[in-house]
């Protein structure tokens, strides 16, 4: 049977604890960075719909 090793204490538990929140940070700016692409995106799309609608119902320029 194999034996499991004791839980960490004092500054490896500290540095474990420390190690596990940057993982989990590191994720969530991924996840973040992703989102934004993704809402960026949808944003720039937007805008170009809106200028190909405004460019396509400019007013004709009287002939002088």
């Amino acid at each position: 049977m194999t034996e499991t090793p004791p839980p960490l204490r004092g500054d490896a538990a500290w540095r474990a604890q420390k190690a596990e929140i940057a993982k989990r940070n590191e994720a969530a700016h991924k996840r973040g960075a992703a989102q934004r692409a993704a809402d960026d995106e949808k944003a720039a799309e937007r805008r170009r719909s809106a200028d190909r609608h405004e460019a396509a119902n400019l007013p004709e320029q009287p002939e002088p």
